[in-house]
């Protein structure tokens, strides 16, 4: 259960990183990219982060209740 909780911790991290540096990406190539593509990817980006997090935070809740 330790190892899931450091995984999930690790994949919540680097989705919520690239995100980031994505984001920042794209905003400095505003004239070169499509905006609709780019929306589009970034949602899905921190819808799948938002889930990921919330699946760490309730399997660390419930380690730490269990203990």
């Amino acid at each position: 259960m330790k190892i899931i909780a450091v995984i999930l911790s690790s994949m919540s991290g680097l989705l919520l990183l690239s995100q980031l540096i994505c984001g920042l990406w794209i905003r400095s190539q505003r004239s070169n990219i499509a905006i609709d593509e780019a929306v589009k990817f970034h949602s899905n980006l921190g819808i799948a982060a938002i889930v990921v997090t919330l699946i760490t935070i309730g399997l660390i809740f419930f380690q730490f209740v269990r203990n």
